[in-house]
Protein backbone atom coordinates (compact mmCIF):
# COMPACT_ATOMS: atom_id res chain seq x y z
CA UNK A 1 0.00 0.00 0.00
CA UNK A 2 1.40 3.17 -0.87
CA UNK A 3 2.40 5.83 1.95
CA UNK A 4 -0.03 8.50 0.72
CA UNK A 5 -3.26 6.23 1.26
CA UNK A 6 -2.10 4.39 3.90
CA UNK A 7 -1.18 7.94 5.84
CA UNK A 8 -4.82 8.75 5.43
CA UNK A 9 -6.22 5.76 6.57
CA UNK A 10 -5.50 5.12 10.61
CA UNK A 11 -7.34 2.44 10.32
CA UNK A 12 -5.79 0.34 7.55
CA UNK A 13 -2.42 1.51 9.07
CA UNK A 14 -3.40 -0.23 12.40
CA UNK A 15 -4.60 -3.39 10.64
CA UNK A 16 -1.28 -3.71 8.59
CA UNK A 17 0.69 -2.93 12.10
CA UNK A 18 -1.39 -6.26 13.61
CA UNK A 19 -0.44 -7.98 10.77
CA UNK A 20 2.94 -7.41 10.80
CA UNK A 21 2.88 -8.27 14.66
CA UNK A 22 1.25 -11.70 13.93
CA UNK A 23 3.46 -12.34 11.22
CA UNK A 24 6.19 -12.56 13.44
CA UNK A 25 4.89 -15.70 15.67
CA UNK A 26 3.16 -16.84 12.92
CA UNK A 27 4.24 -20.48 11.16
CA UNK A 28 3.34 -20.61 7.36
CA UNK A 29 3.76 -18.58 4.53
CA UNK A 30 6.98 -19.17 2.78
CA UNK A 31 5.95 -17.32 -0.41
CA UNK A 32 8.76 -15.07 -2.50
CA UNK A 33 9.53 -11.51 -1.73
CA UNK A 34 7.55 -9.52 -4.22
CA UNK A 35 4.30 -11.76 -5.71
CA UNK A 36 1.52 -9.89 -6.91
CA UNK A 37 -2.07 -11.22 -7.31
CA UNK A 38 -2.44 -9.69 -10.47
CA UNK A 39 -2.38 -6.72 -12.71
CA UNK A 40 0.44 -5.54 -15.20
CA UNK A 41 2.82 -2.01 -15.56
CA UNK A 42 0.43 0.37 -16.85
CA UNK A 43 -1.98 -0.89 -14.45
CA UNK A 44 -0.09 0.05 -11.67
CA UNK A 45 1.41 3.34 -12.50
CA UNK A 46 -2.09 4.25 -13.48
CA UNK A 47 -3.58 3.66 -9.95
CA UNK A 48 -0.95 5.34 -8.43
CA UNK A 49 -0.61 8.38 -10.56
CA UNK A 50 -1.65 10.54 -7.20
CA UNK A 51 0.92 12.81 -5.77
CA UNK A 52 2.08 12.89 -2.71
CA UNK A 53 -0.36 14.64 -0.30
CA UNK A 54 1.86 16.90 2.27
CA UNK A 55 4.71 17.43 1.87
CA UNK A 56 8.36 16.03 2.76
CA UNK A 57 9.97 16.70 6.29
CA UNK A 58 13.44 14.49 5.90
CA UNK A 59 14.71 14.32 8.70
CA UNK A 60 18.57 12.21 7.98
CA UNK A 61 18.01 10.23 11.80
CA UNK A 62 14.36 9.52 11.11
CA UNK A 63 14.01 8.91 7.70
CA UNK A 64 17.79 7.32 7.28
CA UNK A 65 18.91 5.56 10.20
CA UNK A 66 16.84 5.24 13.87
CA UNK A 67 18.53 3.95 16.62
CA UNK A 68 17.91 3.17 20.45
CA UNK A 69 19.02 6.45 21.28
CA UNK A 70 16.91 8.29 19.32
CA UNK A 71 13.80 5.51 18.62
CA UNK A 72 13.87 3.15 21.34
CA UNK A 73 10.50 1.89 20.15
CA UNK A 74 11.65 0.78 16.84
CA UNK A 75 14.12 -1.24 18.41
CA UNK A 76 11.79 -3.02 20.46
CA UNK A 77 10.01 -4.68 17.00
CA UNK A 78 13.09 -6.01 16.57
CA UNK A 79 14.63 -8.41 18.71
CA UNK A 80 17.12 -10.77 17.04
CA UNK A 81 15.15 -13.82 18.30
CA UNK A 82 11.81 -12.44 16.17
CA UNK A 83 13.84 -11.74 13.36
CA UNK A 84 15.71 -14.99 13.33
CA UNK A 85 12.12 -16.63 13.73
CA UNK A 86 10.82 -14.62 10.56
CA UNK A 87 13.43 -15.69 8.55
CA UNK A 88 12.70 -19.17 9.44
CA UNK A 89 9.12 -18.88 8.80
CA UNK A 90 9.78 -17.49 5.60
CA UNK A 91 11.98 -20.58 4.44
CA UNK A 92 9.33 -23.28 5.58
CA UNK A 93 11.73 -25.11 8.07
CA UNK A 94 10.24 -23.71 11.55
CA UNK A 95 9.72 -27.51 12.08
CA UNK A 96 12.92 -28.39 11.88
CA UNK A 97 15.16 -25.34 13.74
CA UNK A 98 14.79 -22.92 15.79
CA UNK A 99 16.50 -19.24 15.89
CA UNK A 100 18.59 -20.43 19.04
CA UNK A 101 20.04 -23.61 16.76
CA UNK A 102 20.37 -20.91 13.81
CA UNK A 103 22.62 -18.63 15.39
CA UNK A 104 24.70 -21.06 17.09
CA UNK A 105 25.39 -23.22 13.99
CA UNK A 106 26.28 -19.80 12.63
CA UNK A 107 28.96 -18.85 15.42
CA UNK A 108 30.48 -22.77 15.16
CA UNK A 109 32.09 -21.39 11.78
CA UNK A 110 35.09 -20.06 13.73
CA UNK A 111 35.91 -23.24 16.08
CA UNK A 112 37.98 -26.55 14.58
CA UNK A 113 35.93 -29.03 13.33
CA UNK A 114 37.56 -31.34 15.86
CA UNK A 115 35.89 -30.85 18.69
CA UNK A 116 33.31 -28.51 17.20
CA UNK A 117 29.90 -28.20 18.78
CA UNK A 118 28.15 -29.22 15.35
CA UNK A 119 29.90 -31.21 13.33
CA UNK A 120 27.50 -31.39 10.40
CA UNK A 121 28.32 -27.76 9.36
CA UNK A 122 31.15 -25.75 7.88
CA UNK A 123 34.34 -24.49 9.99
CA UNK A 124 37.24 -22.18 9.75
CA UNK A 125 39.87 -25.06 9.34
CA UNK A 126 37.73 -27.02 6.60
CA UNK A 127 40.16 -25.53 4.12
CA UNK A 128 43.88 -25.91 4.71
CA UNK A 129 46.66 -24.61 2.12
CA UNK A 130 50.44 -26.89 1.27
CA UNK A 131 51.69 -25.27 4.65
CA UNK A 132 48.45 -26.12 7.46
CA UNK A 133 47.61 -22.90 7.92
CA UNK A 134 43.14 -22.59 7.44
CA UNK A 135 42.19 -20.97 4.26
CA UNK A 136 38.75 -19.89 3.03
CA UNK A 137 38.58 -18.72 -1.37
CA UNK A 138 41.86 -20.00 -1.48
CA UNK A 139 43.52 -17.32 1.21
CA UNK A 140 44.75 -17.69 4.60
CA UNK A 141 41.83 -16.74 7.22
CA UNK A 142 42.73 -16.92 11.24
CA UNK A 143 41.52 -20.03 13.27
CA UNK A 144 39.50 -20.63 15.04
CA UNK A 145 38.39 -17.21 16.59
CA UNK A 146 37.12 -16.24 20.24
CA UNK A 147 33.71 -15.64 18.66
CA UNK A 148 33.40 -19.35 18.07
CA UNK A 149 32.90 -19.91 22.08
CA UNK A 150 28.93 -18.16 20.83
CA UNK A 151 28.06 -21.51 19.35
CA UNK A 152 26.90 -21.81 22.88
CA UNK A 153 25.98 -18.66 23.90
CA UNK A 154 22.32 -17.28 24.31
CA UNK A 155 22.37 -13.90 22.42
CA UNK A 156 18.45 -13.42 23.62
CA UNK A 157 18.32 -13.81 27.00
CA UNK A 158 18.73 -9.82 28.29
CA UNK A 159 20.65 -10.36 31.33
CA UNK A 160 23.72 -12.32 29.72
CA UNK A 161 26.83 -10.78 28.41
CA UNK A 162 26.24 -12.50 24.87
CA UNK A 163 23.18 -10.54 24.58
CA UNK A 164 22.79 -9.04 21.18
CA UNK A 165 20.84 -5.68 21.32
CA UNK A 166 19.75 -4.01 18.43
CA UNK A 167 20.94 -0.95 18.08
CA UNK A 168 19.92 0.65 14.37
CA UNK A 169 17.55 0.90 11.58
CA UNK A 170 19.01 2.02 8.25
CA UNK A 171 17.54 2.89 5.11
CA UNK A 172 19.87 2.14 1.74
CA UNK A 173 17.65 3.31 -0.31
CA UNK A 174 20.52 4.97 -2.17
CA UNK A 175 22.11 1.50 -3.11
CA UNK A 176 19.00 0.89 -5.68
CA UNK A 177 20.33 0.73 -9.08
CA UNK A 178 19.59 3.15 -11.86
CA UNK A 179 17.55 1.02 -14.14
CA UNK A 180 15.22 -0.56 -10.91
CA UNK A 181 16.79 -3.92 -10.59
CA UNK A 182 15.66 -3.97 -6.89
CA UNK A 183 15.18 -1.07 -4.52
CA UNK A 184 17.76 -1.01 -2.06
CA UNK A 185 18.92 -2.39 0.88
CA UNK A 186 17.13 -2.27 4.33
CA UNK A 187 19.16 -3.05 7.67
CA UNK A 188 19.24 -3.86 11.22
CA UNK A 189 22.48 -3.45 13.52
CA UNK A 190 22.72 -5.63 16.28
CA UNK A 191 25.51 -5.18 19.06
CA UNK A 192 27.01 -7.59 22.04
CA UNK A 193 25.86 -6.89 25.41
CA UNK A 194 29.01 -6.84 26.78
CA UNK A 195 31.09 -4.42 24.21
CA UNK A 196 34.12 -4.57 26.67
CA UNK A 197 37.30 -3.23 25.16
CA UNK A 198 38.63 -7.10 23.90
CA UNK A 199 34.95 -8.29 23.90
CA UNK A 200 32.75 -6.79 21.37
CA UNK A 201 30.66 -7.97 18.24
CA UNK A 202 28.57 -6.28 15.85
CA UNK A 203 26.11 -7.79 13.63
CA UNK A 204 24.04 -6.17 10.28
CA UNK A 205 21.71 -8.14 8.57
CA UNK A 206 21.36 -5.96 4.90
CA UNK A 207 18.10 -7.24 3.18
CA UNK A 208 18.15 -6.51 -0.89
CA UNK A 209 14.42 -5.30 -1.33
CA UNK A 210 13.14 -6.95 -5.02
CA UNK A 211 11.32 -4.49 -6.93
CA UNK A 212 8.26 -6.35 -7.46
CA UNK A 213 7.62 -4.20 -10.88
CA UNK A 214 11.44 -4.52 -12.83
CA UNK A 215 10.00 -3.19 -16.44
CA UNK A 216 8.58 -0.21 -14.67
CA UNK A 217 12.25 0.87 -13.77
CA UNK A 218 13.30 2.47 -10.24
CA UNK A 219 10.08 4.66 -10.50
CA UNK A 220 8.26 1.72 -8.85
CA UNK A 221 10.58 2.16 -5.84
CA UNK A 222 8.52 5.11 -5.15
CA UNK A 223 6.33 3.40 -2.49
CA UNK A 224 9.65 2.67 -0.46
CA UNK A 225 11.14 6.16 -0.71
CA UNK A 226 7.56 7.56 0.34
CA UNK A 227 7.53 5.82 3.44
CA UNK A 228 11.26 6.29 5.03
CA UNK A 229 10.23 10.36 3.77
CA UNK A 230 6.85 9.86 6.04
CA UNK A 231 8.90 8.31 9.14
CA UNK A 232 9.70 11.80 10.60
CA UNK A 233 5.94 12.82 10.28
CA UNK A 234 4.73 10.41 12.57
CA UNK A 235 4.82 10.08 16.66
CA UNK A 236 6.86 7.28 17.84
CA UNK A 237 4.86 4.44 18.01
CA UNK A 238 3.67 4.76 14.79
CA UNK A 239 7.19 4.48 13.20
CA UNK A 240 7.54 1.73 14.99
CA UNK A 241 4.18 0.10 13.70
CA UNK A 242 5.41 1.05 10.36
CA UNK A 243 9.18 0.20 9.72
CA UNK A 244 8.19 -3.19 11.23
CA UNK A 245 4.96 -3.86 9.00
CA UNK A 246 7.48 -2.89 6.01
CA UNK A 247 10.15 -5.50 7.41
CA UNK A 248 7.96 -8.15 8.43
CA UNK A 249 4.68 -7.85 5.48
CA UNK A 250 5.86 -5.25 3.25
CA UNK A 251 3.61 -2.92 1.33
CA UNK A 252 1.53 -5.38 -0.12
CA UNK A 253 -0.61 -3.58 -2.16
CA UNK A 254 2.21 -1.98 -4.31
CA UNK A 255 3.77 -5.33 -4.53
CA UNK A 256 6.28 -5.59 -2.24
CA UNK A 257 6.82 -8.37 0.16
CA UNK A 258 8.87 -7.95 3.55
CA UNK A 259 12.71 -7.31 3.78
CA UNK A 260 12.77 -10.11 6.20
CA UNK A 261 12.58 -13.02 3.62
CA UNK A 262 15.51 -15.31 2.90
CA UNK A 263 15.79 -14.99 -0.41
CA UNK A 264 16.82 -11.11 0.15
CA UNK A 265 20.04 -12.43 1.89
CA UNK A 266 21.16 -15.32 -0.83
CA UNK A 267 23.73 -16.07 -2.50
CA UNK A 268 23.44 -16.64 -6.89
CA UNK A 269 23.23 -20.27 -5.93
CA UNK A 270 20.68 -20.16 -3.20
CA UNK A 271 18.68 -16.92 -4.02
CA UNK A 272 16.07 -16.48 -6.33
CA UNK A 273 16.10 -17.12 -9.99
CA UNK A 274 16.88 -14.19 -12.07
CA UNK A 275 18.83 -12.25 -9.14
CA UNK A 276 22.66 -12.78 -9.12
CA UNK A 277 23.00 -12.62 -5.95
CA UNK A 278 20.77 -10.17 -3.28
CA UNK A 279 21.74 -9.03 0.16
CA UNK A 280 23.81 -10.43 2.79
CA UNK A 281 24.74 -10.18 6.44
CA UNK A 282 28.04 -8.86 7.77
CA UNK A 283 29.89 -8.70 10.94
CA UNK A 284 32.19 -6.09 12.97
CA UNK A 285 33.81 -8.88 15.17
CA UNK A 286 36.90 -8.47 18.30
CA UNK A 287 36.49 -10.94 20.60
CA UNK A 288 39.71 -11.73 20.63
CA UNK A 289 42.09 -14.81 19.58
CA UNK A 290 42.99 -17.85 21.72
CA UNK A 291 46.87 -18.30 21.97
CA UNK A 292 47.35 -19.63 18.47
CA UNK A 293 51.26 -18.92 17.61
CA UNK A 294 51.59 -21.27 14.67
CA UNK A 295 48.28 -19.20 13.33
CA UNK A 296 49.28 -17.04 10.84
CA UNK A 297 48.31 -13.36 12.47
CA UNK A 298 46.85 -14.74 15.30
CA UNK A 299 47.08 -11.17 17.42
CA UNK A 300 43.95 -9.85 18.61
CA UNK A 301 42.55 -8.17 15.43
CA UNK A 302 39.15 -6.68 14.19
CA UNK A 303 37.70 -8.53 11.47
CA UNK A 304 34.76 -7.67 9.36
CA UNK A 305 33.67 -11.07 7.61
CA UNK A 306 30.16 -11.63 5.25
CA UNK A 307 27.43 -14.53 5.40
CA UNK A 308 24.88 -14.97 2.86
CA UNK A 309 21.36 -17.40 3.95
CA UNK A 310 21.32 -20.47 2.21
CA UNK A 311 18.87 -23.31 2.83
CA UNK A 312 20.62 -26.49 3.38
CA UNK A 313 19.91 -30.79 4.69
CA UNK A 314 20.32 -30.43 8.24
CA UNK A 315 21.67 -33.79 10.10
CA UNK A 316 18.63 -35.42 9.61
CA UNK A 317 18.24 -34.69 5.90
CA UNK A 318 15.52 -32.60 6.32
CA UNK A 319 15.61 -28.69 5.03
CA UNK A 320 17.03 -25.69 6.82
CA UNK A 321 18.62 -22.61 6.73
CA UNK A 322 22.01 -21.97 7.60
CA UNK A 323 23.71 -18.48 7.58
CA UNK A 324 27.06 -19.46 5.44
CA UNK A 325 30.51 -17.58 5.01
CA UNK A 326 31.12 -16.47 1.73
CA UNK A 327 34.04 -13.92 0.41
CA UNK A 328 33.95 -10.11 1.62
CA UNK A 329 33.08 -7.89 -1.13
CA UNK A 330 35.06 -5.66 -3.10
CA UNK A 331 37.97 -6.67 -0.17
CA UNK A 332 40.62 -8.08 -2.60
CA UNK A 333 43.09 -10.37 -0.55
CA UNK A 334 45.89 -7.18 0.41
CA UNK A 335 48.67 -9.82 -0.39
CA UNK A 336 47.68 -8.91 -3.85
CA UNK A 337 48.89 -5.65 -3.50
CA UNK A 338 52.36 -6.51 -2.50
CA UNK A 339 55.60 -8.62 -3.31
CA UNK A 340 54.54 -11.56 -0.91
CA UNK A 341 51.81 -13.48 -2.81
CA UNK A 342 52.45 -16.64 -4.05
CA UNK A 343 54.60 -16.07 -7.45
CA UNK A 344 53.05 -19.56 -8.68
CA UNK A 345 49.78 -18.88 -7.80
CA UNK A 346 48.50 -17.25 -11.24
CA UNK A 347 45.47 -15.63 -9.15
CA UNK A 348 48.29 -12.90 -8.95
CA UNK A 349 48.93 -11.87 -12.60
CA UNK A 350 45.36 -12.03 -13.54
CA UNK A 351 44.79 -9.46 -10.17
CA UNK A 352 46.96 -7.07 -11.79
CA UNK A 353 45.28 -7.04 -15.61
CA UNK A 354 41.57 -6.77 -13.64
CA UNK A 355 42.55 -4.31 -11.30
CA UNK A 356 43.86 -2.29 -14.28
CA UNK A 357 40.34 -1.88 -15.14
CA UNK A 358 39.66 -0.62 -12.08
CA UNK A 359 41.89 2.74 -12.26
CA UNK A 360 39.50 4.58 -13.95
CA UNK A 361 36.62 4.42 -11.54
CA UNK A 362 38.43 4.79 -8.59
CA UNK A 363 40.32 7.43 -9.94
CA UNK A 364 37.34 10.28 -10.68
CA UNK A 365 37.79 13.31 -10.57
CA UNK A 366 34.87 14.33 -9.05
CA UNK A 367 34.89 15.71 -4.89
CA UNK A 368 32.49 13.26 -3.89
CA UNK A 369 33.97 10.51 -2.18
CA UNK A 370 30.60 8.48 -2.73
CA UNK A 371 31.51 8.42 -7.07
CA UNK A 372 34.76 6.32 -6.10
CA UNK A 373 34.35 2.70 -7.11
CA UNK A 374 36.04 -0.57 -7.64
CA UNK A 375 35.45 -2.21 -10.67
CA UNK A 376 37.32 -5.34 -11.92
CA UNK A 377 38.69 -6.39 -8.29
CA UNK A 378 35.41 -7.19 -6.87
CA UNK A 379 35.37 -10.38 -8.43
CA UNK A 380 34.92 -12.84 -6.45
CA UNK A 381 38.11 -15.12 -7.43
CA UNK A 382 40.47 -12.01 -5.55
CA UNK A 383 37.80 -11.58 -2.63
CA UNK A 384 39.34 -12.54 0.88
CA UNK A 385 38.08 -14.70 3.94
CA UNK A 386 37.96 -11.75 6.44
CA UNK A 387 38.58 -8.10 6.13
CA UNK A 388 41.02 -7.27 8.97
CA UNK A 389 41.37 -3.77 10.53
CA UNK A 390 45.58 -4.05 10.17
CA UNK A 391 48.16 -1.84 8.42
CA UNK A 392 48.70 -4.74 6.22
CA UNK A 393 45.12 -4.64 5.03
CA UNK A 394 45.81 -0.91 3.90
CA UNK A 395 46.27 -1.74 0.00
CA UNK A 396 48.31 1.23 -0.26
CA UNK A 397 51.01 0.14 2.56
CA UNK A 398 51.15 -3.00 0.68
CA UNK A 399 51.91 -1.32 -2.74
CA UNK A 400 54.85 0.86 -1.65
CA UNK A 401 55.54 -0.13 2.23
CA UNK A 402 58.06 1.82 4.57
CA UNK A 403 61.75 1.97 4.61
CA UNK A 404 63.62 -1.46 4.42
CA UNK A 405 60.34 -3.70 3.20
CA UNK A 406 60.24 -4.05 -1.02
CA UNK A 407 57.89 -2.34 -3.57
CA UNK A 408 55.55 -3.56 -5.66
CA UNK A 409 57.41 -2.22 -8.58
CA UNK A 410 55.35 -4.23 -10.92
CA UNK A 411 52.21 -3.21 -9.74
CA UNK A 412 53.35 0.38 -9.03
CA UNK A 413 54.71 0.59 -12.90
CA UNK A 414 51.73 -0.98 -14.62
CA UNK A 415 49.25 1.38 -12.42
CA UNK A 416 51.86 4.96 -13.47
CA UNK A 417 51.29 3.48 -16.92
CA UNK A 418 47.70 3.24 -17.22
CA UNK A 419 47.32 6.80 -15.40
CA UNK A 420 49.63 8.40 -18.02
CA UNK A 421 46.60 6.41 -20.72
CA UNK A 422 44.29 7.93 -19.03
CA UNK A 423 45.38 11.06 -18.76
CA UNK A 424 45.28 11.34 -15.19
CA UNK A 425 49.04 11.03 -14.00
CA UNK A 426 49.54 14.39 -13.09
CA UNK A 427 46.63 14.34 -10.55
CA UNK A 428 46.50 10.98 -9.33
CA UNK A 429 49.70 8.54 -8.19
CA UNK A 430 49.82 5.11 -7.99
CA UNK A 431 49.76 5.10 -4.10
CA UNK A 432 46.67 7.07 -4.71
CA UNK A 433 44.91 4.73 -6.67
CA UNK A 434 45.81 2.01 -4.01
CA UNK A 435 44.51 3.96 -1.05
CA UNK A 436 41.46 4.61 -2.82
CA UNK A 437 40.70 1.14 -3.06
CA UNK A 438 40.96 0.62 0.47
CA UNK A 439 38.34 3.13 1.04
CA UNK A 440 36.21 0.45 -0.71
CA UNK A 441 37.30 -2.59 1.38
CA UNK A 442 35.36 -2.96 4.98
CA UNK A 443 38.59 -2.47 7.26
CA UNK A 444 39.14 0.67 5.19
CA UNK A 445 35.63 2.39 5.40
CA UNK A 446 35.15 1.03 9.16
CA UNK A 447 39.08 2.04 10.29
CA UNK A 448 41.90 2.27 7.74
CA UNK A 449 40.96 4.82 5.44
CA UNK A 450 39.86 7.16 8.32
CA UNK A 451 41.30 10.77 6.88
CA UNK A 452 43.24 9.28 4.70
CA UNK A 453 44.43 11.44 1.47
CA UNK A 454 43.21 10.48 -1.81
CA UNK A 455 44.89 12.79 -4.45
CA UNK A 456 43.29 15.33 -5.83
CA UNK A 457 42.83 17.28 -3.01
CA UNK A 458 40.25 14.73 -1.56
CA UNK A 459 40.31 12.96 2.06
CA UNK A 460 38.71 10.68 3.56
CA UNK A 461 35.91 11.92 6.42
CA UNK A 462 36.89 11.55 9.76
CA UNK A 463 34.90 9.77 12.49
CA UNK A 464 36.15 11.68 15.43
CA UNK A 465 38.59 14.75 13.79
CA UNK A 466 38.87 16.55 16.70
CA UNK A 467 40.71 12.90 18.03
CA UNK A 468 43.86 11.28 17.37
CA UNK A 469 42.67 7.93 15.91
CA UNK A 470 44.06 5.98 18.95
CA UNK A 471 42.02 7.88 21.26
CA UNK A 472 38.60 7.50 19.36
CA UNK A 473 35.68 6.46 20.71
CA UNK A 474 34.04 5.18 17.45
CA UNK A 475 37.57 3.08 16.49
CA UNK A 476 36.37 0.39 13.90
CA UNK A 477 32.50 1.44 14.43
CA UNK A 478 30.49 3.98 12.72
CA UNK A 479 27.75 3.08 14.86
CA UNK A 480 28.55 2.84 18.47
CA UNK A 481 26.88 0.24 21.42
CA UNK A 482 25.00 2.90 22.60
CA UNK A 483 23.26 4.29 19.47
CA UNK A 484 25.65 7.09 18.72
CA UNK A 485 26.77 7.58 15.37
CA UNK A 486 29.89 8.81 13.75
CA UNK A 487 31.09 11.67 12.38
CA UNK A 488 31.56 10.31 9.17
CA UNK A 489 28.22 8.81 9.36
CA UNK A 490 26.68 12.18 10.03
CA UNK A 491 28.76 14.59 8.49
CA UNK A 492 29.35 12.80 4.95
CA UNK A 493 27.15 9.80 4.12
CA UNK A 494 23.93 10.40 5.73
CA UNK A 495 23.77 13.98 4.23
CA UNK A 496 25.06 12.47 0.74
CA UNK A 497 22.19 9.61 1.45
CA UNK A 498 19.73 12.30 2.24
CA UNK A 499 20.25 14.22 -1.09
CA UNK A 500 19.85 10.92 -3.25
CA UNK A 501 16.65 10.21 -1.66
CA UNK A 502 15.55 14.36 -1.92
CA UNK A 503 16.04 13.85 -5.53
CA UNK A 504 14.38 10.93 -6.53
CA UNK A 505 11.01 12.30 -4.76
CA UNK A 506 11.59 15.42 -6.38
CA UNK A 507 11.90 13.57 -9.64
CA UNK A 508 8.75 11.36 -9.20
CA UNK A 509 6.48 14.39 -8.08
CA UNK A 510 3.71 12.98 -10.01
CA UNK A 511 3.41 9.65 -8.27
CA UNK A 512 4.22 8.19 -11.25
CA UNK A 513 5.81 4.52 -10.33
CA UNK A 514 6.08 3.14 -13.67
CA UNK A 515 8.55 4.91 -16.42
CA UNK A 516 8.85 1.77 -18.69
CA UNK A 517 10.77 3.66 -21.03
CA UNK A 518 13.47 4.76 -18.69
CA UNK A 519 13.39 1.19 -18.07
CA UNK A 520 14.64 -0.26 -20.89
CA UNK A 521 16.76 2.69 -21.50
CA UNK A 522 20.81 2.44 -21.62
CA UNK A 523 22.16 0.34 -19.48
CA UNK A 524 23.43 -2.45 -21.47
CA UNK A 525 26.73 -4.13 -21.85
CA UNK A 526 29.00 -6.10 -19.01
CA UNK A 527 29.14 -2.91 -17.32
CA UNK A 528 27.59 -2.75 -13.78
CA UNK A 529 24.34 -0.09 -13.56
CA UNK A 530 25.28 2.63 -11.31
CA UNK A 531 23.37 3.19 -7.93
CA UNK A 532 21.32 5.94 -7.40
CA UNK A 533 24.03 7.22 -4.67
CA UNK A 534 27.14 5.89 -6.60
CA UNK A 535 28.54 4.40 -3.98
CA UNK A 536 28.00 0.36 -3.68
CA UNK A 537 29.44 0.20 0.20
CA UNK A 538 30.03 2.89 2.60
Amino acid sequence: MFLRYLSRSPFIAAVVGLAASASLAACGDASAPGELSGGDAEELAAEDAQALSAPLDIDAQRSLILTKATDPLVMARFPLKRVLDQLIMRAGTGDQQTALDLYRRWWDFYNHSEGAQFPDVSHCDDQTDGDGFSTFNGYRISCPRREGRLATSDPFDPSSPDFMEPLAVVNRFDLAPQDGAHCGEYRIVYGKKSAGQADRNLIILEGQLPNPHPECGVAACLPVAELWARLPTLDAAQRAQELEAFFTVGLPDAGFGPVLHPDNYADAVHGPAGRPGTGQIRTNQFMGNPDRPTQVQAGQDWQLHEFKLAKASGPDGEPRLHIKPVPVKENPFADLFGVNFDPNDPRGASFMDDFMESVDKLTTFSSDINDIQLKGSTQDLYNAGESIVRSDNDYALQLEPPVNFPWNFELRDRLEAELVRLGKDTTFSPLDVAARATTQSCAGCHQLSDGASLGNGVTWPRKEPEKPVDEQEFRFVHVREDGALSQALTHSFLPHRDGVLKAFLAAHADGDTCSPAAAAAAFAGDEPVPTLGGATTH
